[in-house]
This record gives C-alpha cells, structure tokens and sequence, in this order.
C-alpha cells in the first residue's frame, strides 16, 4: 500500500498528469476567450502536452504562459487566416443547404471535402507551430503532408475529437471544461509517433523532417 501511495508511483505520476491536465485545460480555456488568441493558446497547450508526454513539464502554469507569449507573434496570423477560412467554408454549408438551386449538391460536396482537408490540415497545424521555429509555409506545408500521409492516424484523432466534444454537449457539460487537455494529450501521444517516423526529433526546434 504504501509503495502504490508513494510520490515515485505510477499512480502518483497518472495523478499528477491528471492534475496537469485540467490546469491546462483550464488556462486554454480562459486565455481563449478573446477568440483571437485562440491560436497562441493552442500552441501553448500543445506545447506544454508535448513537454507532459515526455514527463519534462515542470511548472506548468508558468511553462503555458511562457510558451503562450512566445507563440503569439507567429500564430495570431495563421490563427486568423484558419478562423476566417473555416467561417467561409461553414458559410457556403450553410448557404447550400439552406438554398435550393441545381448546383448546390456539387458545391456542397465540394465544400464538405474542402472542410475534411481544411480540418485535417489545421489538426497537425498548430501542433506543429508549438513544436517548431521555422517558415510557416513550410510548416504550414509539412503539417498538410503529414496529415494526408498519415490519414488513417488523422482521421483517428479527428475522431477522438468529435466523441470527446460530444460527451460534453450530449453526456455530461462540465467534461467541456477538461476536455481540451484531454484531446490535445491524446493527440500528442500520436503526434509523437508520427514526428519521429519523418526524422523529427524530440530534442529538434527546426523540424527538418523527411517529408
């Protein structure tokens, strides 16, 4: 008994990571709400779920602001450009379903894979720009290949965040508050996997991949 209450204990560590990531998610979710730091709070999160991941998180609250201030400068425009092309790509959804003309079947299908490429781009996007200092259009151009060429692994995780989502608004409301740490920790277990198979690795800010 005292081994598994021991501060060295796997339980301890899943308890500690558990704490970690409901701080986070917290923080994401309040440093969110202005909506265009969206993208800096993304960075951060994602930044701070790598460094739990490889179990080098340190003080976590002070390592998400930190990694908040320093991704600001360079993720604020491609956080912009990504809510102004999604609201497009929901906008012409919604106008093809809504109004009924004899090209709105062909436009809605291409708006929906439109939407699917525009998801999968932006899944492996920020996480990148947290990992990473480089080009954003190389960056940009990486995150799009790997996502095509992992698609399975893609997909998978888009899945993971529908389903957690869909507990918070369909199961329980209060799992909203902790889900965005919980998708993006799940994700950053894969995303690892996938880094390290395009040579990109953990030590590595430039992420020269293999690509």
């Amino acid at each position: 008994m005292g081994k598994i209450l021991s501060i060295d204990s796997p339980l301890w560590a899943i308890l500690n990571k558990l704490t970690d990531t409901i701080v986070l998610s917290l923080l994401f979710i309040v440093t969110s709400i202005p909506i265009v730091t969206m993208g800096s709070s993304l960075c951060a999160l994602y930044y701070m779920m790598f460094r739990i991941a490889d179990n080098t998180e340190g003080h976590v609250v002070r390592g998400y602001f930190k990694a908040f201030k320093e991704n600001f400068k360079k993720s604020t425009p491609v956080w912009l450009l990504c809510l102004f092309t999604g609201l497009v790509l929901a906008g012409d959804i919604f106008i093809c379903v809504k109004v009924q003309v004899p090209m709105a079947g062909f436009i809605l299908a291409a708006a929906g894979v439109l939407t699917i490429l525009y998801m999968m781009l932006v899944l492996y996007l920020f996480p990148l720009l947290a990992k990473c200092t480089g080009d954003i259009r190389q960056l940009a151009f990486m995150a799009f290949m790997m996502s095509i060429k992992e698609w399975w692994r893609t997909l998978f995780m888009l899945f993971i965040t529908f389903i957690m989502f869909a507990v918070g608004v369909f199961v329980t409301a209060p799992f909203l508050i902790v889900a965005p740490g919980v998708i993006a920790l799940s994700h950053v277990y894969i995303f690892r996997t996938i880094f390290a198979k395009y040579g990109m690795k953990e030590e590595e800010r430039t992420c020269q991949s293999s690509l």
